[in-house]
C-alpha cells in the first residue's frame, strides 16, 4: 500500500490596501472612544461637573466597546488576524455599544419632559448623555459595516508588513489602558470607600472623608 500525503494548505492571502485600512479603522475606533471619554474629563475636571452613576456606566461601556477592536489590534502584532478573530472583536464592540446605548437612552428619557433642564452642562445644546447615545449608535453602525465588509476589512497580515501599524498598535493600546485606569480612579475618587455613589454627586467623597 502506498501512503497518502495530506494536501498542502494554501498560504494566507497577503494584505491589500483595504485590509490595512480596516486595521487603521480599528485603531481609529479605539482612539475615538477614548477621545469621547476625554471630552467628558474636560467637563468633570475642567468645569467641575461631576458625572452621575449612569454617566460613569456609559463611560465603562465605551471602554468595553473599544476593547473589541483593541483585541484585533493586539492580535495583529503577533500574526495574521483570522476572520473569526476579526468578527469576535467587532462583535464585542457592537454588543457593548448596544448596552451602552440602552443606558444613555434611558437617561435621555429621564430628562426629556419639559421643564426638566437635564443633568449637568451641554455641548452645542445637547447634554453629554445625548452625545453618548449618538456615539453608541454610530459605534453599532461602524461595527456592522466592518462585519459586512469583513472580506475586505479584515487585517490579515497588514501589521506584519507595515512598521507604522506595528508602532501605532503600542500607542493605541497604551491610550486605552490610560483611559481605563484613569476612569477607574475617577470612579474611586467620586465614591470613596462607600458602597454607593450619590445619584447627583457634588464633590469627591474620597477627599471629603479624608479631610
Amino acid at each position: 500500500m502506498t501512503g497518502t500525503t495530506a494536501p498542502a494548505l494554501a498560504p494566507a492571502p497577503a494584505a491589500r490596501l483595504s485590509n490595512r485600512l480596516g486595521l487603521w479603522f480599528a485603531h481609529a475606533y479605539v482612539l475615538g472612544m477614548c477621545a469621547t471619554i476625554g471630552g467628558a474629563y474636560v467637563f468633570q475636571f475642567g468645569l467641575w461637573e461631576y458625572p452621575c452613576p449612569m454617566c460613569l456606566l456609559q463611560r465603562m461601556f465605551m471602554l468595553l466597546s473599544a476593547v473589541g477592536p483593541a483585541m484585533i489590534v493586539a492580535r495583529s502584532r503577533k500574526g495574521p488576524v483570522t476572520t473569526a478573530e476579526f468578527a469576535s472583536g467587532w462583535g464585542v464592540a457592537i454588543v457593548s455599544a448596544l448596552l451602552g446605548g440602552t443606558v444613555s437612552g434611558a437617561q435621555v428619557l429621564m430628562h426629556i419632559v419639559p421643564p426638566d433642564p437635564g443633568y449637568a452642562g451641554a455641548l452645542f445644546g445637547l447634554h453629554l448623555y445625548t452625545w453618548a447615545a449618538i456615539t453608541f449608535g454610530l459605534a453599532v453602525l461602524a461595527g456592522a459595516v466592518n462585519l459586512v465588509l469583513a472580506r475586505s476589512a479584515q487585517p490579515l497580515d497588514a501589521a506584519l508588513s507595515s512598521p507604522a501599524l506595528r508602532r501605532a498598535a503600542g500607542i493605541t493600546l497604551g491610550v486605552l489602558v490610560f483611559f481605563a485606569v484613569t476612569n477607574l480612579l475617577a470612579c474611586f475618587l467620586l465614591q470613596g470607600f462607600h458602597w454607593q455613589m450619590p445619584g447627583d454627586p457634588t464633590g469627591y467623597r474620597f477627599f471629603a472623608d479624608l479631610f
